[in-house]
Protein backbone atom coordinates (compact mmCIF):
# COMPACT_ATOMS: atom_id res chain seq x y z
CA UNK A 1 0.00 0.00 0.00
CA UNK A 2 1.55 3.31 -1.09
CA UNK A 3 -0.70 5.54 1.04
CA UNK A 4 -3.47 5.14 3.57
CA UNK A 5 -5.51 8.02 2.16
CA UNK A 6 -5.52 9.96 -1.10
CA UNK A 7 -7.22 13.36 -1.18
CA UNK A 8 -8.22 14.62 -4.61
CA UNK A 9 -8.40 18.41 -4.67
CA UNK A 10 -6.06 20.94 -3.09
CA UNK A 11 -8.47 23.63 -1.94
CA UNK A 12 -8.80 24.61 1.70
CA UNK A 13 -10.97 21.55 2.43
CA UNK A 14 -8.53 19.09 0.87
CA UNK A 15 -5.56 20.72 2.58
CA UNK A 16 -7.37 20.75 5.94
CA UNK A 17 -8.08 17.01 5.59
CA UNK A 18 -4.45 16.36 4.62
CA UNK A 19 -3.23 18.32 7.64
CA UNK A 20 -5.58 16.55 10.04
CA UNK A 21 -4.61 13.11 8.73
CA UNK A 22 -0.95 13.96 9.18
CA UNK A 23 -1.61 15.06 12.75
CA UNK A 24 -2.95 11.55 13.40
CA UNK A 25 0.12 9.94 11.87
CA UNK A 26 -1.72 8.74 8.76
CA UNK A 27 0.24 8.35 5.53
CA UNK A 28 -1.59 10.62 3.08
CA UNK A 29 -1.18 12.15 -0.36
CA UNK A 30 -2.96 15.15 -1.86
CA UNK A 31 -3.46 15.19 -5.62
CA UNK A 32 -4.07 18.56 -7.31
CA UNK A 33 -4.54 19.17 -11.04
CA UNK A 34 -3.30 22.78 -10.84
CA UNK A 35 0.25 23.86 -9.96
CA UNK A 36 -0.45 25.08 -6.43
CA UNK A 37 -2.90 24.60 -3.59
CA UNK A 38 -5.90 26.88 -3.15
CA UNK A 39 -6.29 27.69 -6.83
CA UNK A 40 -10.09 27.80 -6.94
CA UNK A 41 -12.49 29.54 -4.58
CA UNK A 42 -9.99 29.08 -1.73
CA UNK A 43 -7.94 32.01 -3.07
CA UNK A 44 -10.87 34.16 -4.21
CA UNK A 45 -13.24 34.62 -1.29
CA UNK A 46 -13.86 37.15 1.45
CA UNK A 47 -11.40 35.61 3.92
CA UNK A 48 -13.97 35.76 6.72
CA UNK A 49 -14.13 33.22 9.54
CA UNK A 50 -17.86 33.55 10.11
CA UNK A 51 -19.41 33.38 13.55
CA UNK A 52 -22.16 31.04 12.30
CA UNK A 53 -25.32 33.02 13.12
CA UNK A 54 -26.92 32.93 9.66
CA UNK A 55 -26.77 29.18 8.97
CA UNK A 56 -30.04 27.29 9.25
CA UNK A 57 -30.04 25.37 12.56
CA UNK A 58 -29.40 21.62 12.53
CA UNK A 59 -27.57 21.72 9.19
CA UNK A 60 -24.01 20.68 8.44
CA UNK A 61 -23.30 24.32 7.60
CA UNK A 62 -24.32 25.42 11.09
CA UNK A 63 -22.51 22.57 12.83
CA UNK A 64 -19.24 22.93 10.93
CA UNK A 65 -19.24 26.73 10.90
CA UNK A 66 -19.50 27.11 14.67
CA UNK A 67 -17.02 24.33 15.38
CA UNK A 68 -14.68 25.58 12.65
CA UNK A 69 -14.65 29.08 14.11
CA UNK A 70 -13.53 27.59 17.43
CA UNK A 71 -10.79 25.51 15.79
CA UNK A 72 -9.34 28.49 13.92
CA UNK A 73 -8.28 30.06 17.21
CA UNK A 74 -6.12 27.02 17.99
CA UNK A 75 -5.01 26.15 14.48
CA UNK A 76 -3.83 29.55 13.23
CA UNK A 77 -1.23 30.04 15.98
CA UNK A 78 0.02 26.49 15.36
CA UNK A 79 0.39 27.27 11.65
CA UNK A 80 1.86 30.76 12.24
CA UNK A 81 -0.97 32.34 10.25
CA UNK A 82 -2.42 35.65 11.52
CA UNK A 83 -6.07 35.54 12.60
CA UNK A 84 -7.59 39.02 12.97
CA UNK A 85 -10.34 39.06 15.62
CA UNK A 86 -12.22 42.01 14.24
CA UNK A 87 -15.89 41.14 14.87
CA UNK A 88 -18.77 41.74 12.47
CA UNK A 89 -22.07 43.58 12.23
CA UNK A 90 -25.14 42.83 10.11
CA UNK A 91 -27.01 46.04 9.33
CA UNK A 92 -30.38 47.05 7.91
CA UNK A 93 -33.70 48.61 8.86
CA UNK A 94 -35.76 45.49 9.62
CA UNK A 95 -35.81 44.89 13.38
CA UNK A 96 -37.75 41.64 13.03
CA UNK A 97 -35.22 40.23 10.56
CA UNK A 98 -32.34 41.19 12.87
CA UNK A 99 -34.08 39.52 15.82
CA UNK A 100 -34.65 36.35 13.76
CA UNK A 101 -30.98 36.30 12.82
CA UNK A 102 -30.02 36.67 16.48
CA UNK A 103 -32.29 33.79 17.50
CA UNK A 104 -30.89 31.63 14.73
CA UNK A 105 -27.38 32.33 16.00
CA UNK A 106 -28.38 31.41 19.55
CA UNK A 107 -29.91 28.17 18.27
CA UNK A 108 -26.61 27.39 16.52
CA UNK A 109 -24.65 27.92 19.73
CA UNK A 110 -22.90 31.14 18.69
CA UNK A 111 -21.49 33.18 21.56
CA UNK A 112 -21.00 36.94 21.67
CA UNK A 113 -24.13 38.06 19.81
CA UNK A 114 -26.01 41.25 20.59
CA UNK A 115 -28.81 43.21 18.92
CA UNK A 116 -27.98 46.89 18.43
CA UNK A 117 -30.02 49.99 17.68
CA UNK A 118 -28.65 52.78 15.49
CA UNK A 119 -26.88 54.45 18.40
CA UNK A 120 -25.09 51.20 19.23
CA UNK A 121 -24.08 50.68 15.60
CA UNK A 122 -22.68 54.20 15.31
CA UNK A 123 -20.38 53.54 18.22
CA UNK A 124 -18.79 50.82 16.08
CA UNK A 125 -19.05 52.48 12.64
CA UNK A 126 -19.79 56.22 12.94
CA UNK A 127 -20.30 56.82 9.19
CA UNK A 128 -23.14 54.37 8.52
CA UNK A 129 -25.81 55.71 6.18
CA UNK A 130 -29.03 57.10 7.70
CA UNK A 131 -31.06 54.24 6.26
CA UNK A 132 -29.31 51.84 8.64
CA UNK A 133 -31.35 51.73 11.84
CA UNK A 134 -30.57 48.39 13.51
CA UNK A 135 -28.18 45.47 13.40
CA UNK A 136 -26.58 42.41 14.93
CA UNK A 137 -23.07 42.36 16.38
CA UNK A 138 -20.98 39.15 16.46
CA UNK A 139 -17.69 39.41 18.32
CA UNK A 140 -16.39 35.96 17.26
CA UNK A 141 -16.19 36.83 13.56
CA UNK A 142 -12.59 37.03 12.29
CA UNK A 143 -10.63 37.51 9.08
CA UNK A 144 -7.76 35.42 7.76
CA UNK A 145 -5.78 35.24 4.53
CA UNK A 146 -7.61 32.35 2.81
CA UNK A 147 -4.75 31.47 0.48
CA UNK A 148 -2.08 31.73 3.20
CA UNK A 149 -4.16 29.56 5.51
CA UNK A 150 -4.52 26.93 2.76
CA UNK A 151 -0.80 27.05 1.95
CA UNK A 152 0.14 26.73 5.63
CA UNK A 153 -2.10 23.68 6.11
CA UNK A 154 -0.37 21.93 3.23
CA UNK A 155 3.14 23.06 4.15
CA UNK A 156 2.89 21.81 7.70
CA UNK A 157 1.56 18.48 6.46
CA UNK A 158 4.44 18.11 3.97
CA UNK A 159 7.02 18.97 6.63
CA UNK A 160 5.57 16.16 8.73
CA UNK A 161 5.58 13.47 6.07
CA UNK A 162 2.59 14.07 3.78
CA UNK A 163 2.92 14.15 0.00
CA UNK A 164 1.49 16.80 -2.34
CA UNK A 165 1.61 16.44 -6.13
CA UNK A 166 0.68 19.18 -8.61
CA UNK A 167 -0.30 19.16 -12.28
CA UNK A 168 -1.77 15.72 -11.73
CA UNK A 169 -5.23 14.76 -12.97
CA UNK A 170 -6.73 11.39 -12.05
CA UNK A 171 -7.83 9.41 -15.12
CA UNK A 172 -8.61 5.94 -13.73
CA UNK A 173 -9.50 4.14 -10.50
CA UNK A 174 -9.38 0.37 -10.02
CA UNK A 175 -10.37 -1.84 -7.09
CA UNK A 176 -7.58 -3.77 -5.38
CA UNK A 177 -7.62 -6.35 -2.61
CA UNK A 178 -6.92 -3.63 -0.04
CA UNK A 179 -8.48 -0.55 -1.57
CA UNK A 180 -7.94 1.32 -4.81
CA UNK A 181 -5.36 1.93 -7.49
CA UNK A 182 -5.30 5.49 -8.79
CA UNK A 183 -3.65 6.41 -12.07
CA UNK A 184 -2.92 9.85 -13.46
CA UNK A 185 -0.78 11.44 -16.13
CA UNK A 186 2.26 11.13 -13.86
CA UNK A 187 1.08 8.96 -10.96
CA UNK A 188 0.30 5.31 -10.24
CA UNK A 189 -0.46 4.53 -6.57
CA UNK A 190 -2.42 2.19 -4.32
CA UNK A 191 -4.47 3.62 -1.44
CA UNK A 192 -6.87 2.34 1.18
CA UNK A 193 -9.22 5.33 1.23
CA UNK A 194 -10.06 8.19 -1.13
CA UNK A 195 -11.47 11.63 -0.29
CA UNK A 196 -13.03 13.50 -3.22
CA UNK A 197 -12.67 17.19 -2.35
CA UNK A 198 -12.31 18.45 -5.90
CA UNK A 199 -14.91 21.27 -5.64
CA UNK A 200 -15.89 22.43 -9.15
CA UNK A 201 -14.47 19.21 -10.60
CA UNK A 202 -16.26 17.00 -8.08
CA UNK A 203 -18.65 15.28 -10.54
CA UNK A 204 -15.89 14.63 -13.09
CA UNK A 205 -13.83 12.87 -10.42
CA UNK A 206 -16.89 11.07 -9.04
CA UNK A 207 -17.52 9.51 -12.46
CA UNK A 208 -13.96 8.18 -12.52
CA UNK A 209 -14.37 6.81 -8.98
CA UNK A 210 -17.82 5.42 -9.85
CA UNK A 211 -19.42 7.21 -6.90
CA UNK A 212 -22.36 9.54 -6.38
CA UNK A 213 -22.72 12.67 -8.49
CA UNK A 214 -24.80 15.60 -7.30
CA UNK A 215 -26.62 18.52 -8.92
CA UNK A 216 -24.08 21.35 -8.68
CA UNK A 217 -24.69 25.04 -9.23
CA UNK A 218 -21.88 27.51 -9.82
CA UNK A 219 -22.19 31.11 -8.65
CA UNK A 220 -19.68 33.86 -9.40
CA UNK A 221 -18.78 36.45 -6.80
CA UNK A 222 -17.07 39.70 -7.89
CA UNK A 223 -14.99 41.97 -5.68
CA UNK A 224 -13.22 45.30 -5.36
CA UNK A 225 -9.88 45.31 -3.52
CA UNK A 226 -8.96 48.73 -2.17
CA UNK A 227 -5.49 50.09 -1.46
CA UNK A 228 -4.08 49.56 2.04
CA UNK A 229 -4.23 53.32 2.64
CA UNK A 230 -8.04 52.97 2.94
CA UNK A 231 -9.39 52.47 6.44
CA UNK A 232 -13.17 52.86 6.48
CA UNK A 233 -13.93 50.02 8.89
CA UNK A 234 -12.11 47.87 11.41
CA UNK A 235 -14.80 45.20 11.38
CA UNK A 236 -16.79 43.28 8.80
CA UNK A 237 -20.07 44.89 7.72
CA UNK A 238 -22.80 42.68 6.23
CA UNK A 239 -26.22 43.63 4.94
CA UNK A 240 -29.13 41.47 6.02
CA UNK A 241 -28.71 38.21 4.05
CA UNK A 242 -30.89 37.11 1.15
CA UNK A 243 -31.96 33.56 0.23
CA UNK A 244 -28.96 33.16 -2.12
CA UNK A 245 -26.20 35.19 -0.54
CA UNK A 246 -24.80 36.91 2.54
CA UNK A 247 -24.87 40.01 0.36
CA UNK A 248 -22.31 42.63 -0.57
CA UNK A 249 -20.06 43.14 2.44
CA UNK A 250 -17.31 45.54 3.40
CA UNK A 251 -14.42 44.07 5.36
CA UNK A 252 -10.80 44.58 6.30
CA UNK A 253 -8.49 41.84 5.06
CA UNK A 254 -5.80 40.08 7.02
CA UNK A 255 -3.23 41.91 4.87
CA UNK A 256 -4.47 45.42 5.65
CA UNK A 257 -6.60 46.14 2.57
CA UNK A 258 -10.35 46.68 2.33
CA UNK A 259 -12.47 44.20 0.38
CA UNK A 260 -15.92 44.99 -1.03
CA UNK A 261 -18.23 42.35 -2.53
CA UNK A 262 -19.22 39.81 -3.64
CA UNK A 263 -22.00 39.47 -6.16
CA UNK A 264 -23.79 36.15 -6.58
CA UNK A 265 -24.56 35.32 -10.19
CA UNK A 266 -25.09 31.91 -11.83
CA UNK A 267 -22.16 31.01 -14.07
CA UNK A 268 -20.33 28.16 -15.77
CA UNK A 269 -16.86 28.12 -14.21
CA UNK A 270 -16.20 31.71 -15.36
CA UNK A 271 -14.11 33.99 -13.15
CA UNK A 272 -14.46 36.98 -15.45
CA UNK A 273 -15.54 40.23 -13.84
CA UNK A 274 -18.39 42.12 -15.47
CA UNK A 275 -19.51 45.73 -15.62
CA UNK A 276 -22.94 44.64 -14.39
CA UNK A 277 -21.51 42.82 -11.42
CA UNK A 278 -19.08 45.53 -10.36
CA UNK A 279 -21.75 48.20 -10.63
CA UNK A 280 -23.97 45.99 -8.44
CA UNK A 281 -21.22 45.89 -5.79
CA UNK A 282 -20.92 49.69 -5.88
CA UNK A 283 -24.64 50.27 -5.59
CA UNK A 284 -25.24 47.88 -2.71
CA UNK A 285 -22.18 48.77 -0.65
CA UNK A 286 -22.69 52.53 -0.87
CA UNK A 287 -26.20 52.06 0.51
CA UNK A 288 -24.43 51.12 3.76
CA UNK A 289 -21.27 53.23 3.79
CA UNK A 290 -19.41 55.67 1.57
CA UNK A 291 -16.70 53.60 -0.13
CA UNK A 292 -13.75 55.31 -1.90
CA UNK A 293 -13.79 53.23 -5.07
CA UNK A 294 -11.21 55.60 -6.57
CA UNK A 295 -8.74 53.72 -4.33
CA UNK A 296 -9.48 50.40 -6.02
CA UNK A 297 -6.33 48.50 -7.05
CA UNK A 298 -7.83 45.27 -8.33
CA UNK A 299 -11.06 43.55 -9.30
CA UNK A 300 -11.39 39.79 -9.17
CA UNK A 301 -13.98 37.07 -8.86
CA UNK A 302 -14.32 33.56 -7.49
CA UNK A 303 -16.74 30.73 -8.15
CA UNK A 304 -18.70 29.04 -5.39
CA UNK A 305 -20.10 25.51 -5.78
CA UNK A 306 -23.58 24.95 -4.38
CA UNK A 307 -25.57 21.74 -4.06
CA UNK A 308 -29.01 22.28 -2.56
CA UNK A 309 -29.24 24.00 0.80
CA UNK A 310 -26.46 22.27 2.69
CA UNK A 311 -22.96 20.84 2.50
CA UNK A 312 -22.43 17.26 1.38
CA UNK A 313 -19.92 15.40 3.54
CA UNK A 314 -20.63 11.68 3.58
CA UNK A 315 -19.42 8.17 2.90
CA UNK A 316 -20.16 6.91 -0.57
CA UNK A 317 -22.94 4.31 -0.61
CA UNK A 318 -21.62 3.01 -3.93
CA UNK A 319 -17.97 2.40 -3.04
CA UNK A 320 -16.52 1.43 0.35
CA UNK A 321 -13.72 3.63 1.58
CA UNK A 322 -14.55 6.73 -0.47
CA UNK A 323 -15.65 10.01 1.11
CA UNK A 324 -17.69 12.53 -0.89
CA UNK A 325 -17.28 16.25 -0.14
CA UNK A 326 -19.34 18.51 -2.40
CA UNK A 327 -21.27 21.77 -2.47
CA UNK A 328 -18.89 23.54 -0.08
CA UNK A 329 -19.85 27.17 -0.55
CA UNK A 330 -19.95 29.85 2.18
CA UNK A 331 -19.12 29.27 5.04
CA UNK A 332 -16.67 26.75 3.55
CA UNK A 333 -13.48 28.49 4.69
CA UNK A 334 -14.84 28.88 8.23
CA UNK A 335 -15.93 25.24 8.26
CA UNK A 336 -12.77 23.69 6.81
CA UNK A 337 -11.09 22.61 10.09
CA UNK A 338 -14.36 21.12 11.37
CA UNK A 339 -15.06 19.30 8.10
CA UNK A 340 -11.55 17.84 8.27
CA UNK A 341 -12.09 16.76 11.88
CA UNK A 342 -15.36 15.03 10.96
CA UNK A 343 -13.95 13.31 7.87
CA UNK A 344 -10.80 12.04 9.58
CA UNK A 345 -12.13 11.09 13.00
CA UNK A 346 -15.77 10.16 12.35
CA UNK A 347 -15.95 8.97 8.73
CA UNK A 348 -12.47 7.44 8.35
CA UNK A 349 -12.14 6.45 12.00
CA UNK A 350 -8.64 7.76 12.72
CA UNK A 351 -9.06 8.55 16.41
CA UNK A 352 -5.55 7.86 17.64
CA UNK A 353 -3.72 10.49 19.63
CA UNK A 354 -2.32 13.31 17.53
CA UNK A 355 1.44 13.28 17.02
CA UNK A 356 3.69 16.20 17.90
CA UNK A 357 4.06 18.17 14.68
CA UNK A 358 7.22 19.83 13.46
CA UNK A 359 6.05 23.46 13.12
CA UNK A 360 6.27 25.27 9.79
CA UNK A 361 8.49 28.30 9.67
CA UNK A 362 6.52 31.39 8.62
CA UNK A 363 7.88 33.39 5.71
CA UNK A 364 10.14 36.24 6.70
CA UNK A 365 8.42 39.63 6.53
CA UNK A 366 10.99 42.39 6.77
CA UNK A 367 8.20 44.92 7.40
CA UNK A 368 7.48 43.26 10.74
CA UNK A 369 11.09 43.32 11.97
CA UNK A 370 12.54 46.09 14.09
CA UNK A 371 15.61 47.94 12.84
CA UNK A 372 18.04 45.76 14.80
CA UNK A 373 16.52 42.52 13.50
CA UNK A 374 16.35 43.85 9.95
CA UNK A 375 19.95 45.07 9.93
CA UNK A 376 21.21 41.74 11.27
CA UNK A 377 19.21 39.84 8.67
CA UNK A 378 20.61 41.97 5.84
CA UNK A 379 24.14 41.58 7.25
CA UNK A 380 23.72 37.79 7.19
CA UNK A 381 22.06 37.79 3.75
CA UNK A 382 22.23 41.00 1.66
CA UNK A 383 19.34 39.78 -0.52
CA UNK A 384 16.96 40.83 2.25
CA UNK A 385 18.07 44.41 1.70
CA UNK A 386 17.38 44.37 -2.04
CA UNK A 387 13.79 45.51 -2.47
CA UNK A 388 12.02 44.02 -5.49
CA UNK A 389 8.38 44.98 -4.82
CA UNK A 390 8.34 48.61 -3.70
CA UNK A 391 4.57 48.80 -3.08
CA UNK A 392 4.65 46.03 -0.47
CA UNK A 393 8.36 46.35 0.41
CA UNK A 394 9.21 42.74 -0.51
CA UNK A 395 12.88 41.86 -0.79
CA UNK A 396 14.75 39.49 -3.08
CA UNK A 397 15.58 37.40 -0.01
CA UNK A 398 11.90 36.89 0.80
CA UNK A 399 11.13 35.79 -2.77
CA UNK A 400 14.04 33.33 -2.81
CA UNK A 401 12.95 32.03 0.60
CA UNK A 402 9.45 31.35 -0.74
CA UNK A 403 10.87 29.55 -3.78
CA UNK A 404 12.64 27.15 -1.43
CA UNK A 405 9.63 26.55 0.83
CA UNK A 406 8.11 23.07 1.32
CA UNK A 407 5.63 23.33 -1.59
CA UNK A 408 8.16 24.83 -4.04
CA UNK A 409 6.00 27.45 -5.81
CA UNK A 410 6.73 27.77 -9.52
CA UNK A 411 4.55 30.64 -10.73
CA UNK A 412 4.45 34.39 -10.31
CA UNK A 413 1.03 34.29 -8.62
CA UNK A 414 2.21 31.55 -6.24
CA UNK A 415 4.99 33.90 -5.11
CA UNK A 416 2.45 36.72 -4.79
CA UNK A 417 0.26 34.63 -2.46
CA UNK A 418 3.20 33.73 -0.22
CA UNK A 419 5.11 36.98 0.19
CA UNK A 420 2.83 39.62 -1.48
CA UNK A 421 5.22 40.61 -4.26
CA UNK A 422 2.89 42.25 -6.79
CA UNK A 423 -0.02 42.64 -4.37
CA UNK A 424 0.33 46.39 -3.95
CA UNK A 425 -0.93 49.49 -5.71
CA UNK A 426 0.83 48.89 -9.03
CA UNK A 427 -0.14 45.17 -9.07
CA UNK A 428 3.29 44.03 -10.21
CA UNK A 429 3.79 46.75 -12.81
CA UNK A 430 7.32 47.48 -11.62
CA UNK A 431 8.45 44.22 -10.01
CA UNK A 432 7.08 41.60 -12.43
CA UNK A 433 10.18 41.22 -14.60
CA UNK A 434 12.45 40.89 -11.55
CA UNK A 435 10.14 38.25 -10.03
CA UNK A 436 10.22 36.30 -13.30
CA UNK A 437 14.01 36.55 -13.40
CA UNK A 438 14.28 35.36 -9.78
CA UNK A 439 12.03 32.35 -10.43
CA UNK A 440 14.04 31.52 -13.55
CA UNK A 441 17.40 31.71 -11.79
CA UNK A 442 16.32 29.97 -8.57
CA UNK A 443 14.50 27.09 -10.27
CA UNK A 444 17.04 26.93 -13.11
CA UNK A 445 14.46 27.23 -15.86
CA UNK A 446 14.32 29.59 -18.86
CA UNK A 447 12.33 32.80 -18.36
CA UNK A 448 10.05 31.68 -21.20
CA UNK A 449 8.92 28.75 -19.02
CA UNK A 450 7.89 30.93 -16.06
CA UNK A 451 4.08 31.14 -15.86
CA UNK A 452 1.69 33.58 -14.27
CA UNK A 453 -0.53 30.85 -12.83
CA UNK A 454 -1.20 27.48 -14.45
CA UNK A 455 0.50 25.75 -17.35
CA UNK A 456 0.23 27.79 -20.53
CA UNK A 457 0.07 31.23 -18.91
CA UNK A 458 3.65 32.10 -19.96
CA UNK A 459 4.78 35.72 -20.06
CA UNK A 460 7.45 35.34 -22.74
CA UNK A 461 7.34 33.57 -26.08
CA UNK A 462 10.64 32.18 -27.34
CA UNK A 463 9.36 31.80 -30.89
CA UNK A 464 6.08 32.10 -32.71
CA UNK A 465 6.99 29.39 -35.19
CA UNK A 466 8.88 26.51 -33.54
CA UNK A 467 10.24 25.37 -36.89
CA UNK A 468 11.71 28.67 -38.01
CA UNK A 469 12.36 30.04 -34.51
CA UNK A 470 10.82 33.31 -35.56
Amino acid sequence: MDYDVAIIGGGVIGCAVLNKLTRHGVKAILIEKANDVGMGSSKANSGIVHAGFDCKPHTLKAKFNVRGNQLFHTLCPQLSVPLIKCGAIVVGNDKEAVRELYERGIANGVDGLSVLDRAGLLQLVPDLKEEVTCGLYANTSCVVSPYMFTIALAEEAVINGAKVVFNTEINSCEHTSNGYRLKANNLDIEVKYIVNASAMGYNDVAKILNTETYPLEFRRGEYYLLDNTVNITDLTIFPLPSKTSKGVLITPTADGNTLVGPTSYPCEFSTMTTTEGLNDVKQKSTAILDVPFNKNIRNFSGVRVISGNDFIVEKSSMQDGIINIAGICSPGLSSAPAIAEYVVEDLLGYNQEEIKMIPRKPYTDINKLDSVQRNQLIKDNPNYGRIVCKCECVSLGEIKEALNSPLKPNSVDAIKRRVRAGMGRCQGGFCLTKVIQTISETLNIPSEEVVKENMGSNFYISSINPETKE
